[in-house]
């Protein structure tokens, strides 16, 4: 997870979003799980929404197709980041809206027990670049370090295979080439980030450009 910029409101929002939305809630203000189905207005920011903050999603900090895609990573989804269950007046409200995988948002669920991506310090969530997994800043307080534990635990972003797959292809597409330090930033910024905080090219690219002369190496990364 990263520090994001929240985005100004859709231009749609109060029309489409919030006007209804307080209509509804003014006489549903304790919606069922069926009444909150049926006035998802919320999905007409998506898109918008999406490209506000090109296709990265908010928690695991890397592009996310906006729809469901045939590879193992799946679409994007609107998080209440307060569960709408828990404080309805806030359903409607932009700043409440954070843009996720949806994998992450069923993980989440009704939990308020992760940081929030928008007033998050920059550098809390460190990568490591040998096993691909997240971790606390060691400079952090213990308090914010289970606060850190806690999102990287709630949204299994270290014990997802496929996350972690997916973070050390980009890794490896970086030292062969086939990504730039422009399109990593692009796609998977936490990642970009890292590499200039922990001097990647110096202390960490050659060893990646060691294994891929090793034919095995490329035929498991399947490049």
């Amino acid at each position: 997870m990263i520090r994001v910029k929240m985005p100004a409101p859709a231009l749609n929002y109060d029309g489409d979003v919030r006007v209804p939305g307080e209509a509804f809630l003014a006489t549903n203000p304790r919606p069922t799980g069926k009444e909150w189905r049926s006035n998802k207005y919320w999905s007409k920011i998506h898109d918008p929404l999406y490209d506000a903050l090109s296709g990265i999603c908010s928690y695991c900090a890397s592009f996310t197709p906006r729809r469901q895609s045939a590879s193992s990573i799946n679409h994007t989804s609107i998080d209440h980041f307060v569960p709408k269950t828990k404080d309805p007046s806030l359903a409607y409200e932009w700043s409440n809206f954070r843009l996720c995988r949806a994998k992450l948002n069923h993980r989440k669920g009704e939990h308020d027990d992760v940081l929030d991506p928008y007033v998050l310090a920059e550098g809390w969530f460190r990568f490591n670049f040998t096993t691909f997994e997240l971790y606390p800043d060691p400079d952090l307080s213990d308090d914010d370090k289970k606060k850190v534990n806690a999102t990287i635990v709630r949204f299994e972003l270290n014990e997802d295979d496929n996350l972690v797959q997916e973070r050390l292809r980009a890794v490896y597409a970086y030292a062969d080439g086939k990504l730039t330090r422009e399109q990593l930033t692009r796609l998977y910024p936490l990642i970009a980030s890292e590499m200039v905080a922990q001097d990647f090219d110096v202390k960490h690219l050659p060893r990646f450009r060691r294994l891929l002369e090793n034919p095995r190496v490329r035929d498991g990364l399947g490049i």
